[in-house]
């Protein structure tokens, strides 16, 4: 996969984490870091920052195997790291980002 749209993708969690955070009430924020994936993906391919828009179309569009891997989740989680006041939570079998306002 080229560097160059990790990078893109990398941009579109960070664009999908603010649209988030900013349409929210409240102070805490906890999602799956696969679904944060899913949307950051699907945002990517429609070039659209629109959540619903987004959520409506999450169940037909999956990110591709090289994306969906331990080595790209642990570099969103640094890239997330760096940019919020977040904390990475196992939770059950997943993991959940936690993002503070």
């Amino acid at each position: 996969m080229p560097d160059s749209e990790k990078t893109h993708l990398l941009e579109h969690v960070v664009l999908i984490s603010k649209e988030i955070l900013d349409n929210t009430r409240s102070r805490m924020v906890s999602i799956k870091l696969r679904t944060l994936l899913r949307y950051a993906y699907v945002s990517y391919k429609r070039r659209t920052t629109d959540l619903n828009a987004i959520r409506g179309l999450v169940p037909r569009v999956k990110p591709p195997s090289r994306l969906t891997n331990q080595y790209f989740y642990r570099e969103m989680e640094r890239t997330l790291k760096n940019n919020f006041n977040v904390r990475i939570e196992n939770r059950r079998q997943f993991r959940y980002v936690v993002f503070y306002k």
